[in-house]
């Protein structure tokens, strides 16, 4: 049986410190903000070039609340951060997703390894049409 090397990178730091306000990267927010990146390609464009997308998460991550939001109108109104500060929020968002993506490919592969020999094996004599 074949082995699945794993290039899973370090996982990304699960805190983001901005001022005096320390960030966690939580089920809530994480679930949150991977609704909206559908694919890591998708997710990449979306957070380089989409404004809605990057306001979306901005705020997202602003918004003191451990919990899944579904109303965008719980997320906060004013957001007081420089350029940079925005830069960081969707680079560390960006990581956080990118890892998962990776993450989740590569441990399905090795489930796929593991259970190869179990599954059934497609037909080939299916009909034709």
């Amino acid at each position: 049986m074949s082995e699945i090397n794993d290039p899973l990178p370090p996982r990304p730091d699960l805190f983001i410190t901005l001022g005096d306000r320390r960030i966690k990267m939580t089920y809530g927010l994480e679930m949150d903000i991977r609704r909206m990146l559908p694919d890591p390609m998708t997710a990449l464009q979306l957070i380089r070039d989409d404004v809605y997308t990057q306001d979306y998460i901005v705020r997202r991550v602003l918004t003191e609340k451990n919990k899944i939001i579904t109303n965008p109108d719980e997320l906060i109104v004013d957001v007081d951060l420089d350029s940079e500060e925005v830069e960081r929020i969707l680079t560390w968002v960006t990581e956080h997703a990118l890892y998962f993506f990776v993450k989740r490919t590569l441990e399905m592969a090795k489930l796929g390894v593991r259970y190869n020999q179990a599954l059934p094996k497609p037909s080939t004599s299916g009909s034709e049409s």
